[in-house]
């Protein structure tokens, strides 16, 4: 007969099996629209400052398999405002952003690289993506750091009776302007040709 003790002994060595938390999607519009993104164009007689709140899109987060996550970010460029209120509305025009033209930036997910899990729990990679911007496609690096927080929607708020995870996404990559064909015949010194962008946005999957 087995001894019991010994077959305790053996099975303590097995590996246990823990079954992989599925993909979880999220949607990327935030409920309480506090979030989303900032951009700044820089040159030698203008510095701009922009945000925009319209963000949304869906992510599918594999915390498994980070590097397998797929999403799209969607940011409506009507929604491109400037501290500037007469900025904003030259922005708005057809010889920039052009927003019934181009009603949509669009940012998708192509491959996910350099996965690290931070201290704080965070994951840290870098995103490549196809970036359309004004009509134009073009393929964009980015760093980001992506925190999921299981059972937080209610500790948050914005979504009364609402219960569920969110995903805190973070990144900041850089685009030329002439490379989108916006306002290409503006002077680099009135309007600098680099946009830095800044994305901070908060995205549900409530249960």
């Amino acid at each position: 007969m087995l001894n019991i003790r010994a077959a305790v002994a053996v099975f303590s060595l097995l590996p246990i099996f823990v079954p992989a938390a599925p993909a979880q999607k999220f949607d990327m519009t935030d409920p309480k629209g506090v979030s989303g993104l900032s951009f700044s164009i820089d040159s030698t007689m203008e510095p701009i400052l922009g945000t925009s709140s319209a963000v949304s899109g869906e992510v599918v987060f594999d915390a498994a398999n980070p590097e397998k996550s797929t999403g799209k970010i969607v940011v409506a460029t009507a929604g491109v405002r400037t501290a500037s209120d007469g900025m904003t509305q030259a922005m708005q025009g057809d010889w920039c952003l052009a927003p019934k033209k181009y009603p949509t930036i669009e940012f998708t997910v192509t491959k996910i690289s350099n996965v690290k899990t931070a201290k704080d729990g965070s994951i840290r990679c870098t995103v490549a993506g196809d970036f359309n911007f004004h009509g134009v496609t073009k393929a964009v690096e980015a760093d980001a750091s992506v925190t999921r927080l299981p059972d937080m929607i209610e500790k948050r708020g914005g979504m009364e009776g609402k219960t569920g995870d969110l995903l805190v996404i973070r990144s900041t990559f850089k685009i030329n302007r002439r490379d989108y064909n916006v306002a290409t015949d503006l002077s680099s010194a009135l309007v600098g040709d680099i946009i830095e962008v800044k994305l901070a946005t908060v995205g549900v999957s409530p249960k």
